[in-house]
């Protein structure tokens, strides 16, 4: 079986969401809705409305590329019209959004997936370790970028549609694998803050309690020109470390080092859970939008934190 994908929104994430279906024998870009008519879409067929792609037989699946603050409703369309629905990150604007919208493609028979992707780079027997009490992780995450690009007029700047801006764009993948490790999200400390504008952080750093007992330091930071991402989470006896894609795990002193796939590839990972759940009707392996909702905690927290600030 051969899906066909819209993909809604055509800028640098939906332009990454075409690269990882590009030769893939599962799944076709079917169609593309960009409001931008002048943006060129590397010749791949336009729909001319979101009503007539609602209504396109040939679309299977809907990416939404959209801004955050935008999803939730174009999603819950898209389900209604019998469409399967695949998130970019930030999903949502709130863990509430997340739940009504996979409410929904529960009720109506539809999977509903997150790109997540980074969270692949796990090894599924990792996800089942018990981490216990005392567990501590330590997360850091610069990917920079200039003050500039939040100060013009756009989506970008705009807190409310935006989610913010270090965390919820660039640190989100990373404190998605804290969540993937460590669990639910219960209490946030902020501290640090430095915004580009007001509610568009350009640096954070902060505590997160989770509810089994461990706790992770972050700072995240648009501010340095140096890439690092890093997370290491230790227990008593074990420990995961990630640094810049590459997964390292030990255990009752058995160190090993993991294989280390692109972006892309994790990404078409992505779309492979998506057509497995088309195919068979089963939830997504690990990329289904429910797992996303403890990372969607701390984003907004971390948002209402902010706001909270700038208020």
């Amino acid at each position: 079986m051969t899906f066909g994908v819209a993909i809604v929104g055509f800028g640098v994430a939906g332009r990454q969401h075409a690269a990882a279906l590009d030769g893939v024998p599962f799944a076709r870009v079917a169609t593309v809705l960009e409001r931008d008519a002048s943006m060129d879409t590397d010749g791949l067929p336009r729909s001319a409305d979101w009503a007539g792609l609602l209504g396109d037989p040939s679309v299977d699946l809907v990416a939404l590329c959209v801004p955050p603050g935008n999803r939730a409703a174009l999603a819950e369309e898209a389900v209604r019209a019998g469409k399967a629905v695949l998130l970019e990150k930030p999903p949502a604007s709130s863990p509430a959004e997340i739940d009504r919208i996979v409410e929904l493609g529960r009720r109506l028979g539809r999977p509903i997936g997150v790109m997540l992707q980074e969270r692949l780079r796990l090894p599924e027997s990792v996800l089942a370790w018990d981490w216990g009490k005392g567990a501590v992780g330590v997360l850091q995450v610069s990917r920079y970028r200039p003050s500039a690009q939040y100060r013009r007029a756009g989506w970008r700047r705009d807190p409310a549609v935006s989610l913010g801006g270090v965390t919820a764009h660039l640190a989100v993948d990373y404190l998605d694998l804290a969540c993937q490790l460590l669990g639910e999200p219960m209490e946030l400390r902020l501290g640090g803050i430095r915004e580009s504008v007001p509610g568009i952080d350009s640096r954070v750093a902060g505590l997160v309690e989770f509810r089994e007992g461990a706790v992770l330091s972050f700072v995240v930071t648009a501010e340095t020109t140096v890439r690092s991402e890093r997370l290491e989470v230790l227990g008593t006896d074990r420990r995961v470390l990630v640094a810049d894609g590459a997964v390292m795990t030990g255990a009752v002193g058995l160190i090993e080092d993991h294989p280390t796939p692109s972006t892309t590839q994790l990404r078409r990972a992505v779309y492979q859970e998506m057509a497995w759940a088309l195919a068979t009707g089963e939830p997504l392996p690990r990329s289904g939008l429910r797992s996303a909702r403890h990372v969607s905690v701390i984003l907004r927290s971390v948002f209402d934190e902010l706001n909270a600030v700038r208020t």
